[in-house]
């Protein structure tokens, strides 16, 4: 997730300094106060598999493999002018470790996955961007890494996929005081498709997830 990270920073560091830009006064044109939004944010989430991985995880299930439940952690930036009406649009990034799994043989499975692209958020009530109900969608490009541990000889299985996703949600958020700043709260769904290669079964395999988490953030 090295790669995640480094994405959400980098968007973070653009945010805050376009914002920073916004409050030179008389220095700055007036397409440069463009309004910036950033919102990073933290979940808890579900992911379910279907096709090739859909069939591992069933017997994963039946050897007493558990869910696979995680964090999901999110960076955006939006554009969001007044004359636009509630609606931002902008570009970021959302991905989700899964809690290591423990069942089997003295085995440990885990992934995480990632996706990065364009997104937009609309408040159709309030019709004031980043104050109250919103609905929010994106798509992006991305990894999906897995892996199973054989803990007693110390040996992995890796699978690694690319492919796109697509996210849909609601939310709802709150201002604090003046300014940009307001506390997010989100529910998110995200159907994923990629191909990669799986151990044991061969290459260029397809597969797809579904994914669904409860966010909590901040804009800014």
């Amino acid at each position: 997730m090295k790669t995640l990270s480094i994405i959400l920073l980098t968007g973070t560091l653009f945010a805050s300094q376009v914002l920073l830009a916004q409050g030179t006064n008389g220095h700055v044109t007036e397409k440069a106060k463009l309004p910036i939004y950033g919102n990073i944010a933290v979940g808890y989430g579900n992911t379910f598999f279907s096709g090739t991985l859909g069939e591992k995880e069933t017997n994963n299930d039946e050897r007493g493999f558990g869910r696979n439940d995680g964090t999901a952690l999110g960076g955006f930036f939006y554009a969001a002018p007044e004359k636009w009406k509630g609606l931002g649009v902008g570009f970021g990034a959302k991905g989700f470790i899964a809690r290591p799994n423990n069942g089997g043989n003295d085995e440990t499975y885990l992934f995480n996955y990632y996706h990065v692209g364009p997104a937009a958020k609309y408040y159709p009530f309030s019709r004031e961007f980043n104050r109250g109900l919103c609905a929010k969608a994106g798509v992006g490009f991305g990894q999906m890494t897995e892996k199973m541990r054989y803990n007693s000889t110390k040996i992995y299985e890796h699978q690694f996929a690319i492919g796109t996703t697509l996210l849909l949600g609601v939310g709802w958020s709150f201002p604090i005081g003046h300014g940009h700043t307001a506390l997010t709260f989100d529910l998110d769904y995200q159907t994923s498709r990629w191909r990669g290669d799986v151990t044991g079964i061969g290459e260029d395999q397809p597969f797809s997830a579904q994914h669904v988490s409860a966010n909590v953030g901040i804009m800014f």
